[in-house]
């Protein structure tokens, strides 16, 4: 916050800022990692002044350039799985070897820390997953189970796999998240003046929101869900499967086949949603004034295998979006258009590239270098928020 707070409200691109809080989250978690915000000199009004570049280290950079690419080409080849023949077209066939080279070197990157996790590994020291798995691992072979761990295949590709889903799974999504939250509060400031209006009657002004705020700030979360119903980042579920031949409205639907929930549409039907292209928070709160989410919000999927980082996931969520908008105004830069709602589909739907001004508001100065608790850096609540 305080390394934003010196851009002294230029416009800016929060691509790599929120990449890097948001990936230092979920590293922290599994593997004990935190990148840093590197700093550099820049000119801001006329003034020399220190500015955060979250892209000046070159194994962070190396780093979310793969998770970056595996998402480009995962989405180029996804359509293999409904249609198989495709897997012969010359386009696709070089998109699985690129694919595959870029689950080689994610590889190597986990197994690195596989490895030094291993070789200053404590029992009694549990830091992180992989210390969790490796602890597992450690217990099946002193009660002869080794073999059947991980259904007897190798623990440390098993491991690779693990942190590479829950990294894709838990990075991406919520950076695209907190980008469609900006966006949105250009779009809507009257929402954006009532999620600061209610921060500053229950947080006040001396301090950052913490997580034990969140159940006095209905407004806040609403906005949030609203913000996940909207976009609709994840615009198609998990894969499941018909477990027997069933007739569905007419139609023959066989064993076994793929079963794909399209969020999107539930997340838009007018049978479901009062005019569900408007950005409305209030309509995830009750006459009461309390959050309400109906059976049909789905932005985790639906059923046993559903997102599993669901809670960690609004915990992220909250904290960031919370912490941004206690502290600046977010608006568009003089000149510029507001970004556009359509967005860019893929594995996520993420918006158009785009700046923010982030404006100061008056504010007690100091719990921006987190002398109150809360908020967004490396001291902050989001370094311990697994503990929550």
């Amino acid at each position: 916050m305080t390394k934003l707070s010196r851009r002294k409200g230029a416009a800016t691109d929060l691509n790599a800022p929120l990449a890097t809080s948001v990936s230092n989250v979920i590293c922290s978690l599994m593997m004990s990692i935190r990148f840093q915000h590197e700093e550099e000199e820049d000119e801001v009004e006329g003034e020399r002044v220190k500015v955060v570049d979250d892209t000046s280290g070159p194994r962070f950079r190396h780093f979310m350039g793969l998770i970056e690419e595996g998402f480009r080409l995962f989405a180029t080849v996804a359509s293999v799985n409904f249609v198989p023949i495709l897997k012969y077209l010359p386009g696709l066939k070089n998109a699985y070897r690129k694919l595959e080279k870029n689950r080689l070197e994610m590889a190597e990157f986990f197994q690195e820390t596989v490895d030094v996790h291993r070789k200053t590994f404590d029992p009694e020291n549990i830091r992180d997953i992989v210390d969790t798995y490796l602890l597992e691992i450690e217990k099946a072979k002193e009660e002869g189970r080794g073999e059947l761990l991980f259904d007897g295949k190798n623990h440390d590709r098993q491991m690779q796999q693990i942190i590479g889903d829950l990294f894709s799974a838990g990075m991406e999504t919520i950076k695209t998240t907190l980008q469609w939250a900006l966006v949105f509060m250009l779009h809507h400031p009257e929402a954006q003046r009532a999620v600061q209006e209610e921060m500053d009657g229950v947080v006040g002004r001396k301090r950052l929101p913490t997580l034990e705020d969140l159940p006095y700030l209905p407004y806040t979360e609403a906005t949030l869900l609203e913000v996940l119903r909207r976009s609709s980042i994840v615009p198609l579920g998990t894969t499941h499967a018909a477990t027997k031949e069933v007739n569905l409205n007419g139609y023959r639907i066989p064993k076994d086949t793929q079963v794909v929930p399209l969020l999107h549409a539930v997340h838009m039907d007018p049978a479901l949603w009062d005019e569900p292209e408007r950005f409305r928070p209030t309509r995830f709160l009750s006459a009461e004034g309390k959050v309400t989410k109906p059976e049909f919000f789905l932005p985790f999927g639906v059923g046993r295998r559903m997102c599993l980082g669901d809670v960690l996931a609004r915990m992220e969520l909250f904290l960031f979006f919370s912490s941004i908008l206690h502290v600046f105004r977010v608006e568009c830069p003089a000149g510029a258009s507001l970004p556009s709602l359509k967005g860019n589909a893929g594995v996520t739907v993420t918006p158009d590239p785009f700046k923010v001004c982030l404006v100061q508001r008056p504010t007690d100065a100091e719990f921006l270098s987190m002398g109150g608790g809360g908020g967004v850096s490396d001291g902050s609540a989001l370094r311990y928020v697994g503990g929550h």
